[in-house]
């Protein structure tokens, strides 16, 4: 079976949600206080038409991006993937060519980062504090016009911690590394479930998560990373559900993890299926 890039897109989307146990995030058998399964699952359906369009090359990285936030935004009225568009968006664009994604990035516009200036002031995800030309600040928007700054020269200026730009800028290393795994997992045990869970405790072991430093810190995010080290070299499900029901109550959230894990499925797919 060979599936489109849209299809990809939409189906990593619904594999990442309905992964359990994966610890402080959204799937089959928790809802966070704002954010509930459904609201995944419609947004991931709601979203294809606009991955239709990347895969054409219809429109542009940045314009694809806020219509797919738009889109999502309209049927769940809450954040729902905005990490996760960020990183499929280029990929679909670039039919999973992850090499060919930085050089897509240069080729955008100021109207590009003006669009994924507009999807954030739509839906308002929670974000680092940055020292330079932060999506939160008021005067933003004109810096971006007259400096004729893209998107590439715009996530350049992110911090390291921000992984779900620095993924964008460096050719999706960490998801790449995140498909490898899912496709090691997958030949061992054959279920996408395993495979996901494992990908997801694997990334949230290697990177700090940029929500958890911009919610709690630091030090919060380092004890999360050290905790998952800890689960995966004895991995077991017991281990992870005590994890993830922590992380709940703490409220606790590795979206960015979460993302991170949607790219590495994207990219792993056209392997599994």
């Amino acid at each position: 079976m060979i599936m489109r890039e849209a299809q990809k897109g939409v189906l990593s989307l619904l594999l990442e949600v309905s992964a359990n146990p994966k610890p402080g995030n959204v799937d089959r058998e928790h809802d966070l206080k704002n954010l509930k399964f459904e609201h995944f699952v419609l947004s991931s359906i709601a979203v294809y038409p606009i991955f239709e369009e990347c895969e054409v090359r219809r429109g542009s990285i940045g314009r694809n991006f806020l219509k797919a936030v738009e889109v999502s935004y309209r049927v769940c009225k809450t954040n729902v993937h905005f990490g996760s568009f960020l990183l499929l968006i280029p990929l679909i664009w670039c039919r999973g060519n992850v090499s060919a994604v930085v050089g897509e990035l240069k080729r955008t516009s100021y109207e590009d980062s003006l669009a994924v200036l507009k999807a954030f002031r739509l839906s308002r995800p929670r974000v680092m504090d940055v020292k330079e030309m932060s999506l939160k600040e008021e005067n933003v928007e004109r810096e971006l016009v007259e400096k004729n700054i893209n998107l590439y020269d715009w996530l350049s200026k992110s911090p390291k911690e921000n992984v779900i730009a620095r993924e964008l800028i460096e050719g999706y290393r960490r998801s790449l590394e995140g498909s490898r795994v899912f496709l090691k997992t997958y030949e061992e045990f054959g279920s996408f479930n395993a495979s996901t869970v494992y990908t997801y405790t694997f990334l949230l072991s290697r990177h700090l998560d940029p929500l958890i430093i911009a919610k709690h810190g630091i030090e919060t995010a380092e004890y999360v990373r050290n905790r998952a080290k800890d689960i995966l070299d004895n991995f077991n499900l017991d281990d992870l559900r005590s994890f993830d029901e922590e992380l709940l109550n703490r409220d606790i959230n590795p979206g960015s993890i979460a993302d991170l894990t949607c790219a590495s499925i994207y990219l792993a797919l056209g392997d599994t299926i």
